[in-house]
């Protein structure tokens, strides 16, 4: 037997010096329990963990100071189409060595992420030494040009558990940010991400599961949907979770954005304070500059396992100007409107609640039509005031309203869905009014995001 190299499969090797056969006998005892030596079959992985596939090849040295295994090659494949494996049980993955072994180094580990048929290769290598029987210590790297790890760690094979300290990660979220959709939304396709994520806390993983606490970072990050009508644009935040198996955080949690867009709504300088409950359930509030106003949403909760959104913005001081826009057909012009606008968002639909909005008490504004015929046509030209409503359809004159009401009825009414009512005079001739004009207009109230620009608005009028 000296000076010859057993071969175990034709893939695998263990290369070690000519050794007694005592010695060998410990060797082949080490390459039984990593799991190294198996039939000629080289087909299936080496082992099985849980959604985990590992393949080994790599050397023993050191016989006579006690062994020191290196494995040259460490492939591990984990299948995120699959359950999360931190759930305790079978799933832990064991070092599990005699007390002859009292090292082991991977030079050249693979990590392979697995999802919808693509795969992410990352490069990692690690070091363990035995300090006791069964109680190993060592830590991990790995890095490619999307992500940083780094941790130290400590397995106790007797108890089964995994202490995991100083893990620092880094995550560039143009790589990372689909893969975290997908895990959270499969559906959702052709978002595009940007910025940096950081990672960093400890971890105890043992048969009755996972535990530790986090703390996550968000730098300049950025999202964008296929058409581009949705996006996020310099989001910022620090968030600490206190506990994995509780779910919670700690207080005080905030994210700010410079700017979102959704369809023709723009806002500024959004943030939004949160927490985690008890039950996955997400508490948040937020305020944001939109409208040339301020917008606050109200303290609403939510489950992120099952996403569906009630929310109620209020709007203090909001310009009329963006409001109407969302309402092309309507007359456009501008005043100082507050309100409250409920919607909600189940299964990919915005759908709005019955919300209104109306001028702030003791001011005025001034709106113009563009709607040629809208009233002259149905009046005959002997009827008082005709000549000039005909000014006032055209926006050759102005109309200056005391009133400027937006109600949202979704549902309520056929052909109410939203309904503006202006009262006021016209602008070179008030002493012609007031009137009062219904605008009524039945469309679903989510497209006048313009997010769905394939249904149109109807509207119809009534003057009073």
């Amino acid at each position: 037997m000296n000076g010859s190299t057993p071969s175990f499969g034709p893939a695998r090797r263990l290369r070690f010096p000519a050794v007694h056969s005592h010695r060998f006998l410990c060797v082949l005892l080490v390459a039984l329990a990593t799991g190294y030596v198996r039939g000629a079959d080289d087909h299936g992985p080496w082992m099985v963990v849980g959604p985990w596939e590992v393949k080994v090849d790599g050397s023993l040295s050191g016989v006579e100071s006690g062994l020191r295994l290196v494995a040259t090659k460490v492939r591990i494949t984990l299948d995120l189409d699959q359950p999360a494996p931190f759930g305790g049980g079978g799933a832990i993955p064991v070092i599990d060595f005699p007390p002859m072994v009292k090292a082991l180094r991977v030079e050249d580990g693979e990590l392979i992420l697995r999802q919808h048929g693509g795969a992410t290769t990352l490069p990692w290598q690690g070091e363990f030494l035995q300090v006791r029987p069964g109680v190993w210590q060592g830590g991990v790297t790995a890095s490619n040009t999307a992500t940083g790890i780094s941790a130290k760690m400590m397995f106790d094979a007797e108890t089964r558990t995994w202490r995991v300290s100083s893990i620092a990660v880094r995550l560039d979220l143009a790589s990372w940010g689909v893969l975290a959709l997908h895990l959270a939304q499969p559906a959702e396709e052709g978002w595009t991400f940007g910025g940096t994520a950081t990672l960093g806390g400890n971890v105890v993983w043992n048969p009755d599961g996972l535990d530790g606490s986090m703390t996550l970072a968000v730098h300049e990050g950025r999202i964008r949907n296929g058409d581009g009508k949705v996006s996020v644009e310099g989001a910022e935040g620090e968030f600490q979770l206190t506990s994995l198996a509780r779910l919670t955080m700690a207080p005080g949690q905030r994210l700010t954005v410079r700017a979102v867009t959704a369809g023709t709504v723009n806002l500024a300088n959004v943030a939004v304070g949160f927490g985690l409950r008890p039950g996955n359930r997400v508490t948040v509030q937020a305020e944001a500059d939109g409208f040339g106003g301020k917008l606050a949403v109200e303290p609403f909760e939510f489950d992120p396992a099952a996403p569906a959104l009630h929310v109620a913005v209020k709007m203090t001081e909001v310009q009329a100007q963006g409001v109407l826009a969302l309402f092309p057909d309507a007359p456009q012009g501008d005043a100082v409107l507050s309100g409250r606008v409920p919607f909600s968002y189940e299964d990919g639909r915005l759908v709005f609640g019955e919300g209104k909005l109306a001028v702030k008490p003791g001011t005025s504004g001034r709106v113009r039509f563009h709607n040629p015929g809208l009233f002259t046509q149905a009046l005959s030209s002997w009827i008082p005031g005709r000549k000039v409503l005909g000014e006032i359809e055209t926006g050759r004159e102005a109309f200056v309203v005391s009133e400027l009401t937006i109600e949202l009825h979704p549902g309520a009414v056929p052909g109410r869905a939203a309904q503006i009512r202006l009262v006021g005079v016209p602008a070179d001739h008030p002493r012609d009014g007031p009137f009062t004009f219904d605008f009524n207009i039945n469309a679903p109230l989510e497209t006048f995001l313009n997010l769905n620009l394939g249904k149109k608005q109807n509207m119809h009028f009534e003057v009073k």
